[in-house]
């Protein structure tokens, strides 16, 4: 394989493994498009130009198109728990910048952030409405599509990782929060958690995985979660129900097959009963 590249993109660290030169100027331009499309901190996203459309109908690009519908099929097949209609309570939460400008330790409260709607949006590929007064946030699917999008791109073994979610088509150790590691034979490994991304407003904790049934940051037990997917998107989003849902969590995903590592804030880590068998079973991780 060849050696392991470096750039930043979508407020994080990607690193690539297994690409040619022609393959990773085709990966950075990937990411670095999906930005302009999807960040709600880009002037003139075409994130923004929806959600400024406000009620009415709106044509959209393909690649928008594509990444709202894989967000509305999550929230569909996770029961609302992951849901792309929560920009306005992570903006409420004080979410308002590049996290790297963010202050961290704001006087001002926080507002009271609107519960999830995602059954309220009316999406094609081409053409969606968001109703008045909601505003989209993708990144988390974003950033995954974006992961297997471009291991895609590979002509041979390789893997992509962004924010130390990571794809891989060939086995490669990954490490792990706090301690260890694990191999991963194919398929992905993503972690969901509060420990990057927190703020203070008014002396309370806000983070970025906002509960769609209150619309505030969520209240779990866990610092963070690991889960494994056939693809990023599907180990991203199972990764945060596994956090959302809290003491619930870890059988949830084992009654779906999912390996999940659950970490809480003192360090005590928990492996449900799907990442013990996988764990002992090499083939699936």
């Amino acid at each position: 394989m060849s050696p392991v590249s470096r750039f930043d993109a979508m407020g994080c660290e990607v690193l690539v493994g297994g690409a040619t030169r022609v393959e990773l100027e085709a990966i950075e331009e990937l990411f670095r498009s999906r930005d302009r499309i999807f960040s709600r901190f880009v002037p003139g996203s075409e994130l923004n130009r929806v959600n400024a459309a406000s009620g009415e109908f709106v044509r959209v690009s393909e690649t928008f198109g594509r990444a709202l519908q894989r967000a509305l099929e999550l929230a569909a097949e996770t029961g609302g728990i992951v849901d792309p209609t929560l920009g306005g309570a992570l903006e409420s939460a004080g979410y308002i910048d590049d996290f790297e400008l963010l202050p961290l330790d704001d006087p001002r409260p926080p507002a009271a952030g609107s519960p999830g709607c995602w059954s309220s949006i009316f999406a094609t590929r081409a053409c969606i409405r968001v109703p008045a007064g909601v505003r989209l946030d993708l990144n988390g699917v974003v950033k995954a599509l974006a992961v297997d999008d471009a291991l895609e791109l590979l002509s041979g073994p390789g893997f992509v990782s962004a924010g130390g979610d990571v794809a891989t088509r060939g086995p490669m150790t990954v490490a792990l929060p706090e301690e260890g590691s694990v191999r991963l034979v194919s398929g992905a490994l993503a972690t969901s958690g509060r420990g990057k991304r927190r703020w203070l407003r008014d002396g309370r904790v806000q983070h970025h995985l906002i509960d769609a049934r209150t619309g505030l940051p969520a209240s779990s037990p866990w610092e963070q979660v690991t889960a494994c997917g056939n693809t990023c998107v599907a180990a991203d989003a199972a990764a945060k129900v596994g956090f959302l849902l809290g003491e619930d969590g870890p059988e949830h995903l084992a009654e779906r097959g999912i390996p999940g590592r659950f970490v809480e804030p003192d360090g005590t880590i928990a492996l449900n009963s799907a990442w013990q068998a996988a764990v002992e079973e090499p083939v699936c991780i």
